[in-house]
């Protein structure tokens, strides 16, 4: 039994150890996080002796990862992270703080890789013009959590919360940095589009120059992602000489849902959305195994339009910017 619970040990510490920036000590960030002396951390590292339930579970809360060694290994068993959203905005921020720094952590890491096949466009596409952020969130807040602070008010780029501005743009600029592979299809910005749209026909914007300048923004967004497409590089704002870390793939078949595979070090960890825009995550080896085989023959009956096939890649972007021009266009003879 003793061999058996340091095997888990050891196993377990591997998936702690992934979630580490490569540039952290681990046996000092353990010792700190269990008030232990470096020596203490390091017998539990070499599994001399074995954590205890509250330390295996500061553990797990810290580093974000499962302890499963059981349920790991049942199909029909599967354990998420999520963090709990409400109509609280400071449980907001907090979810923003979460995501980015996942982003980040895997940005860290050595090996790093996401995979995101998007029903959606990937939220960090967003975040690259203060208004537009603001717009998102605002939605998001609004009509999604119900946030009371925002009942009775309509979209104004003033009124969204610094901090989260702040978090959005940090999300941003560690995600250019992740070498990632995006899965669209034609409907992906089909959301964000409804969402403009309802704002306009609730008369949840203040004016039609309101609604509409959302409407450009989008428009920038896209393009400002084919340019990343035509560089394969997530690295061309600002004149940056990007290196290629950024493939995005057409899909004719439908996605369905939001789902993410990204690689941290050794470990893998699967997204699936929940919510609309939430995210859980797991390590569970059975489901993270099924996500990348789903992923994988998604990617093998799509078509590469990054780097390569322009005349696809500038089709398909005039086909978005199209569906954006539509909604423009009702709003304004609206």
């Amino acid at each position: 039994m003793e061999n058996k619970s340091k095997i888990i040990q050891e196993q377990f510490l591997q998936r702690v150890k992934s979630a580490v920036a490569p540039n952290v000590s681990f046996v000092d960030e353990l010792a700190d996080l269990l008030k232990l002396s470096t020596d203490s951390a390091y017998r539990r590292i070499r599994c001399e002796t074995l954590f205890n339930i509250e330390e295996i579970t500061l553990i797990c809360r810290h580093f974000r990862v499962a302890f499963d060694p059981e349920v790991q290994h049942m199909s029909n068993k599967v354990t998420f992270d999520y963090l709990k959203l409400d109509d609280k905005k400071e449980n907001f921020k907090l979810w923003l703080m979460f995501v980015s720094g996942d982003v980040k952590k895997i940005g860290t890491s050595i090996n790093n890789q996401i995979i995101y096949g998007a029903n959606d466009v990937p939220i960090w596409h967003h975040f690259f013009s203060r208004e537009l952020v603001a717009f998102k969130l605002f939605y998001w807040l609004k009509s999604i959590l119900n946030a009371p602070e925002y009942a009775d008010l309509n979209y104004d780029v003033n009124l969204v919360d610094e901090e989260m501005l702040t978090s959005a743009a940090e999300m941003l600029k560690n995600y250019n940095e992740i070498n990632s592979v995006e899965i669209w299809t034609e409907d992906t910005i089909n959301s964000s589009l409804k969402q403009i749209e309802y704002f306009w026909e609730s008369g949840f914007f203040n004016s039609k120059q309101d609604a509409l300048r959302i409407c450009d923004l989008f428009v920038e967004e896209l393009n400002l992602v084919l340019k990343k497409a035509s560089k394969s590089s997530k690295l061309v704002e600002k004149n940056e000489s990007g290196k290629e870390n950024f493939k995005l793939y057409k899909s004719e078949v439908i996605i369905g849902n939001n789902s993410i595979l990204a690689n941290i070090g050794s470990t893998k960890i699967a997204y699936v959305s929940n919510n609309t825009f939430n995210m859980m995550s797991t390590t569970s080896a059975d489901f993270v195994h099924e996500n990348e085989l789903w992923l994988n023959n998604l990617l093998r009956k799509s078509t590469l339009i990054s780097g390569v096939a322009e005349k696809q890649r500038n089709q398909f972007f005039r086909v978005l910017r199209d569906k954006v021009e539509l909604v423009r266009q009702r709003i304004i003879v609206s």
